[in-house]
């Protein structure tokens, strides 16, 4: 899959609940193309006024096309690097004992195939796929949350009446994109959608274009 931003956000804050009890405050995330390696963590230090500031970057690179369950190891290999620095742990090197037995503990506990590092030699570059435009279906719910659905176009009219008939919800509105975000999304035929953060809804929103919301056509698909 194609790694975004808003990709890496979403998946922190559900590793960061699932695995590291929420005590991670959300680092500077950011997609790279780097060749030599999947992931990375930085710690930037500066002293301002006496006062020493600390600021954490977890890298992933998009550079490969790997499954899905990769990247996702790859991110929870370089968030154990951030718990680490974050809670200024001592540990005998980068990938020392106290690191292996976080990973160890991980990989049992939550089924994951976390590695010390893994050979670029097994992985193909991405290809520059054409790019594929979405048809979305961004949905808020009276309870404040979001969700968000890539919509087979011939059924647009089905899911609009559905949705009319369900008094949960509050607003939707109809996007085009072209944001490789909704690539690993099923194009569904049904009235269902993924959950997101209120960050990430508005985020993504932000940069569609707008087509049809409950009072008509936007603009012409």
């Amino acid at each position: 899959m194609e790694i975004t931003v808003a990709y890496l956000q979403e998946a922190f804050r559900k590793y960061n609940e699932e695995i590291f009890g929420n005590a991670l405050p959300m680092p500077n995330l950011r997609v790279s193309n780097a060749k030599r390696r999947l992931g990375s963590m930085h710690c930037r230090i500066q002293k301002t006024w006496g006062k020493t500031h600390r600021s954490f970057t977890i890298v992933v690179s998009n550079y490969y096309d790997v499954p899905l369950s990769l990247i996702e190891d790859t991110l929870i290999h370089e968030m154990i690097h951030y718990e680490i620095a974050y809670k200024k742990l001592k540990d005998t090197s980068a990938h020392g004992t106290l690191f292996r037995q976080r990973m160890d503990e991980i990989n049992h506990k939550h089924h994951r195939n976390i590695t010390i590092s893994k050979r670029m030699t097994d992985y193909a570059p991405r290809k520059n796929d054409q790019t594929e435009t979405y048809l979305v279906l961004a949905i808020e719910m009276n309870d404040g949350s979001h969700l968000l659905s890539s919509v087979t176009r011939t059924v647009l009219a089905d899911l609009e009446r559905q949705i009319k008939r369900v008094e949960k919800i509050s607003n939707f509105c109809w996007y085009v994109t072209q944001d490789a975000y909704f690539r690993n999304f099923p194009k569904v035929r049904t009235l269902r959608a993924r959950s997101v953060s209120t960050e990430v809804f508005t985020n993504l929103t932000a940069q569609m274009t707008p087509v049809r919301n409950k009072n008509g056509w936007v603009e012409t698909l």
